[in-house]
């Protein structure tokens, strides 16, 4: 899950009636599992291998008003870290192990985020994918456009951009 990842993911949302999602390729194929915890205040989650059997990531809130938030390895290696702002949590900055930042801009729903690089080029977007009166729970896809960071960077991105909109101090859903 280290090399430079190009491609579309989808990411299922979790519920409380569903705690752990499987993270799938555009065919399907199984990336990746993603397990949250609901009772925690740090907002913790788990990003599994494909099986579920090994622990790849967890990631959790760093800060009291959970805008800032850190993905590390089995072994607490740094992998990335996301600060999201306070007026409305539609920008936020990704710092990447290498020192690499990537800059996530929301728009005014803060349901479908545009991904750049230092220079302002766009390089992932992470759509919803149902509509937001939709009874049904609301997926999203992850194109990552550019050779910018790894599978797990990709996935562990996505869920701490997730997990800050919709926490209790966020105005997004």
């Amino acid at each position: 899950m280290h090399p430079t990842f190009t491609g579309l993911l989808l990411l299922p949302l979790t519920s409380p009636l569903r705690r752990t999602v499987t993270v799938t390729f555009h065919d399907r194929t199984p990336a990746a599992v993603i397990r949250r915890r609901f009772v925690s205040k740090r907002r913790r989650f788990e990003i599994r291998d494909a099986a579920a059997a090994t622990l790849l990531a967890t990631g959790a809130t760093t800060s009291f008003a959970n805008d800032h938030y850190e993905l590390r390895g089995p072994r607490s290696e740094f992998i990335l870290s996301f600060m999201i702002d306070y007026e409305g949590r539609r920008r936020g900055t990704v710092t990447l192990a290498d020192g690499r930042t990537l800059t996530t801009v929301g728009n005014r729903s803060a349901r479908d985020f545009t991904i750049t690089d230092q220079s302002g080029g766009p390089v992932a977007m992470l759509v919803t994918t149902s509509s937001a009166w939709s009874m049904r729970s609301a997926d999203l896809a992850l194109e990552v456009r550019a050779p910018v960071m790894s599978l797990l960077q990709a996935i562990g991105m996505a869920q701490c951009l997730l997990t800050a909109v919709g926490s209790p101090r966020g105005d997004a859903t």
